[in-house]
């Protein structure tokens, strides 16, 4: 049995959604409102301690990280490979993996400010300081703390902007070398970069160039 735990709003969980459709991999949804910090929940944090979304269980064994999720999808289950066959392609494939992540921290600062602080502002102070209780990563707690009380700075707010500026620059010019951005097939990279790019586009639109869009 699979059962993936995931949300709409996650980019990550659209990048564990990508990777199983990619695969024809069936699992059961099992969908958390955020908006209810149902990934705060007890039980939940039993399978995911970090408390953030994607988990995929697998017979009963949580995974977590949508980059290891990703991994081990593409190794247990048939389907197209997602992984250079090379090393040296898995070594190009890791590394926008990682800037994927990278990226997504400039990410969430405007995530922030495009999504989350008008749902901050429906919450009372009470409220606001039982969720901060229950984060149970440190920086993460202190992230939604800064979250909750006023947000981020102008200058935060450019630096976000211009990291992901940035990212659309490299993506550029790698897909201006290669047809994917691992190489020639279509890989882990992709599905990874993909998310972060759906998530500027909604956010940052002018961003990205229109013809590629």
């Amino acid at each position: 049995m699979l059962q993936l735990y995931h949300s709409g709003l996650s980019t990550c969980s659209k990048q564990v959604r990508m990777c199983l459709r990619e695969k024809g991999v069936a699992y059961e949804s099992r969908y958390l409102e955020l908006w209810n910090y149902e990934n705060l929940n007890p039980e939940y944090l039993k399978l995911n301690p970090i408390g953030v979304v994607p988990t995929l269980v697998h017979d009963g064994a949580p995974i977590i990280n949508a980059l290891a999720i990703n991994e081990y999808i593409d190794e247990a289950f048939p389907g197209p490979a997602l992984k250079p066959a090379d090393p040296k392609g898995r070594a190009r494939m890791r590394l926008w993996t990682w800037t994927a992540d990278d990226i997504h921290l400039a990410v969430m600062v405007a995530t922030y400010t495009a999504f989350l602080s008008t749902k901050i502002e429906d919450l009372t102070p009470e409220e606001i300081d039982i969720l901060i209780e229950h984060v149970p990563v440190p920086d993460r707690r202190e992230r939604w703390r800064k979250f909750a009380k006023g947000g981020f700075s102008q200058e935060e707010r450019d630096a976000a902007r211009a990291k992901m500026a940035w990212g659309i620059g490299r993506i550029e010019d790698a897909l201006g070398e290669t047809a994917m951005l691992a190489g020639d097939a279509f890989s882990l990279a992709d599905i990874s970069i993909l998310a972060i790019v759906h998530r500027i586009g909604e956010i940052e639109p002018d961003l990205l160039d229109p013809a590629r869009v």
